[in-house]
């Protein structure tokens, strides 16, 4: 038969392989589903079931030269495809592999046509593709995709199962899987053969211990083949509830061995690969091809690089541990307790253990009036502890005692703590799972040139630290295409380390700040870069300013205001450009969506509220209901008014510096933010159109006014005139600004029913001068007076060419007299009277002689 696709699995093909070359084939369905092997006997039961509908092609039928492009499913071992390994090593032909077991692509088909995934089932990883495709499928085919996934999962029980795995089960049966049939051909019945063979097992039995754990191992030799040797691995670790177990049956020339494993402490797949086969950490299987004491013998001195140290507690202990001192209050250690969700805490006196207190002690003795009582009064001093190299069963056995937290010690200073959770999480997974990777953003940080060589020097120095990324506003600015932006990088592990460390490579220097963990690296022409540790805050009080503690990337992240804030670079060499977007940033990115990331946002700083409408004017971004639901409740509050002047003096400043303003100052008057600044503030319709009456007329008259200056102006109008100044100086603006400000909103109403009337220039100037430039162009703005325009475009310009000295060598001593002069002889040039140097010499040879 010829046929260029082919689809391949391992043999002694399982309901996972089985399943997923069924599933190859509808993605490839110009492919042949080929067995180059055998089949597990339930798999072969259900295919001679099926074989008339499922049409598969044996090897041996195939023209192997004919094939152009292979494609492998549940394995990346050339080897285990039988007649078909030739194919697989044939540089002539194309290969894909599809496969979920940890390990690095074949070298036989290369990294870019090989698709390694981390689902429980590898079917589960093609279901996926063809759910998102929208492949229909028959039946049976969901029925055999359900078999693999069952199979592969222990039917969602092994800890490698995914969430993606139980979905893709969904899948099956909402696309018609049989239950009736996964039930008969997950639990067959065992054969007379196979019974003997398992009674042989359990009688040749023997137990093995390393580093703790116990391992059972059988070796058998058998006159005749017998199929289902992985069933009987089931049934022996169901009867004698083992952790793990290896089996080793020789028969037919040849001796299987079947490994399986229920503790993380050993991976069946190593077990396996000392003997050439492999698999998955709790079940794996394979195929020697010699004797059964010399299998016996490599699987028994290569057992121990199979079994993992089992996790000691300087391992899986949260550090730094959270503690108290025995003087803190029992109210302030209960609020650290809830505000980390805790169900206790250690006592520590100068890192040294005093005690732990648990969270209803702190309860009851807040209920019995003893908030301001020291914890050191209901603290126990029987605390648990342990050393860092104390290992995981110590712990489990300190934790079923009762501890709900064990102190970890190095040289008796408290370095770590093991809670209850740490314990259950480090027992109930096999591994550290690898970190889902998230989208990357190579192409984006590749177009920043002027960045690239920090980003190369981060690179390079990055690899200690145990993550260096590029956060916040910086990578909002990237995904939005925004060109200008500072660089900021948060780093897991010591900011001024990092920071010294770039500063070497780009030939710069470090302005570190100890005190905050903080460093500037200063390089290049004016370029910089900030470095900060990944921290969490957290407020005693709402509108206080933050308390700083060490933290993961996800906690720094969560601490920012909102969540398209929220995201995070990576700069490590190998995780170059991997977004980290635990919270949705990108996708309120998409939506124009400004979302605060926990109930708490605008009360543990109100100035988010200042910072969510000035994002809504710059980018057009709109909050959610519940964002602004709880921006509005923050206001009614009256927290606005708790900010720090300052604080609240930078947001107003910078809200009213965002060029076109007016949804800003609308904003502020709709959620009622303007009246809790103040009572008599007005952003409303005038305002909007005064703003920008003002600042259209300071461009057109090239003044040096900040928008800033002119926005407070607008929005104070209203204020009386003997509170303005003091509001302004609560805000802690400038003297020189505050009395620009005041001046413009007092004086600035007064100049325009004072040069309605009739007045000469010289008068205008007089009135404008003193209060220049702000209050003559907020009255110009009020009132569009004539006389104003001409103090812009030309009065205000107005100099003598003469001065002091030229009247004292008309004879004037140096007097009060001299300016006397001089200021008439600038309003008589102010009123047209005087045109140049010498009719102001005449004029004031005039003044002197009267």
């Amino acid at each position: 038969m010829r046929a260029e696709t082919v689809i391949a699995t391992h043999g002694n093909t399982d309901f996972d392989a089985f399943a997923a070359m069924l599933a190859a084939r509808r993605l490839y369905p110009d492919g042949v589903a080929c067995l180059a092997g055998s089949l597990n006997r339930n798999v072969r039961e259900f295919y001679r079931l099926h074989a008339d509908e499922l049409e598969l092609v044996e090897a041996a039928r195939l023209e192997l030269d004919a094939i152009r492009r292979l494609i492998v499913v549940e394995t990346s071992h050339a080897s285990r495809l039988g007649e078909l390994e030739a194919v697989a090593l044939d540089p002539a032909v194309e290969k894909i592999v599809f496969d979920h077991h940890a390990g690095d692509p074949p070298e036989w088909a290369g990294p870019e046509h090989a698709f390694l995934s981390d689902d429980g089932a590898l079917t589960t990883t093609l279901v996926g593709v063809l759910a998102e495709r929208e492949i229909a499928v028959s039946p049976l085919e969901a029925t055999a995709f359900a078999l693999g996934i069952h199979e592969d999962t222990g039917s969602l029980t092994y800890p490698t199962s995914t969430q993606r795995d139980a979905e893709a089960l969904a899948w099956c049966i909402r696309h018609g899987a049989r239950q009736e049939v996964l039930a008969e051909f997950l639990h067959s019945p065992l054969t007379g053969d196979e019974r003997d063979l398992l009674s042989a097992l359990l009688d040749e039995l023997r137990p093995h211990e390393l580093a703790g754990v116990e391992v059972l191992l059988a070796a058998v030799s058998w006159p005749s083949y017998v199929d289902g040797v992985s069933n009987l691995a089931h049934k022996v670790v169901d009867l004698t509830d083992t952790k793990a177990l290896v089996l080793l049956v020789e028969m037919d020339g040849r001796v299987f061995c079947v490994t399986r494993s229920r503790t993380p402490e050993l991976d069946a797949a190593a077990v396996a690969s000392t003997l050439g086969g492999g698999g998955h950490p709790e079940a794996a299987s394979a195929i020697f091809k010699g004797g059964l004491d010399e299998a016996r013998r490599l699987l028994l001195e290569g057992l121990a690089d199979a079994v993992c140290e089992p996790p000691a507690a300087g391992q899986i202990m949260s550090s730094p541990a959270r503690t108290v001192p025995p003087d803190e209050t029992v109210a302030r250690a209960l609020v650290t307790c809830q505000r980390y969700g805790q169900s206790g805490i250690l006592v520590a006196e100068d890192d040294r253990l005093a005690g732990v207190v648990g969270r209803e002690d702190l309860d009851r003795a807040v209920a019995h009036g003893l908030s301001h009582a020291p914890v050191k009064g209901i603290m126990s001093t029987h605390a648990a502890s342990c050393e860092e190299s104390t290992p995981i069963a110590e712990l489990q056995r300190l934790v079923a005692a009762g501890s709900e937290r064990v102190a970890v010690l190095r040289e008796e200073r408290v370095v770590g703590v093991v809670t209850r959770s740490d314990v259950l999480r480090a027992l109930g997974q096999q591994a550290a799972p690898a970190e889902q990777p998230g989208p990357v953003l190579t192409d984006e940080l590749a177009r920043l040139e002027r960045l690239q060589p920090v980003f190369e020097a981060v690179a390079a120095v990055s690899e200690p630290f145990e993550g260096v990324y590029l956060v916040g506003g910086t990578v909002r600015d990237i995904l939005l295409g925004e060109r200008s932006f500072d660089v900021d990088i948060a780093v897991e592990g010591d900011a001024i380390a990092l920071a010294q460390a770039l500063a070497d490579v780009l030939g710069g220097r470090v302005r570190p700040h100890e005190k905050f963990g903080t460093a500037v690296v200063l390089y290049g022409e004016g370029e910089r870069v900030d470095v900060v540790t990944a921290r969490t805050e957290f407020y005693d009080a709402p509108a206080a300013l933050p308390t700083v503690e060490h933290a993961s990337i996800r906690e720094d992240l969560f601490r920012r205001d909102f969540t398209i804030n929220a995201m995070a670079v990576s700069l490590k060499g190998a995780d170059l450009g991997r977004l980290v977007d635990p919270f949705g940033g990108r996708r309120d990115l998409e939506a124009k969506t400004l979302r605060v990331l926990h109930n708490l946002s605008f009360i543990d700083d109100p100035t988010r509220i200042f910072r969510a409408i000035r994002y809504e004017n710059r980018y057009g971004f709109r909050m959610d209901e519940h964002t602004l639901r709880l921006a509005r409740g923050t206001i009614e509050m009256g927290l606005v008014g708790d900010l720090s002047s300052a604080r609240l003096r930078d947001e107003l400043m910078a809200l009213l510096e965002e060029g076109e303003v007016e949804h800003s100052i609308l904003r502020l008057a709709e959620l009622g933010a303007d009246h809790t600044i103040h009572p008599h503030l007005a952003a409303d319709e005038e305002a909007v159109e005064l703003l920008r009456r003002l600042i259209e007329l300071r461009d057109r008259y090239a003044l040096a006014i900040p928008s800033w200056r002119l926005g407070l102006a607008a929005l104070a109008r209203r204020l009386p005139p003997d509170e303005v100044y003091d509001w302004l100086q609560r805000l802690k603006v400038r003297r020189r600004d505050a009395e620009a400000i005041a001046g413009a909103v007092t004086v600035g109403p007064r100049l325009v029913e004072r040069l309605r009337q009739d007045a000469e220039p010289a008068d205008v100037v007089t009135l404008a001068d003193p209060y220049a430039p702000d209050a003559p162009l907020f009255a110009l703005a009020l009132a569009d007076l004539p006389p104003l325009h001409a103090y812009f475009e030309r009065l205000r310009g107005v100099r003598l060419e003469v001065s002091g000295s030229d009247l004292a060598d008309l004879g004037l001593a140096e007097s009060p007299r001299v300016g006397e002069v001089l200021a008439e002889l600038r309003r008589r040039k102010l009123n047209g009277e005087l045109d140049g140097r010498d009719s102001e010499l005449a004029a004031a040879r005039e003044l002197i002689a009267q």
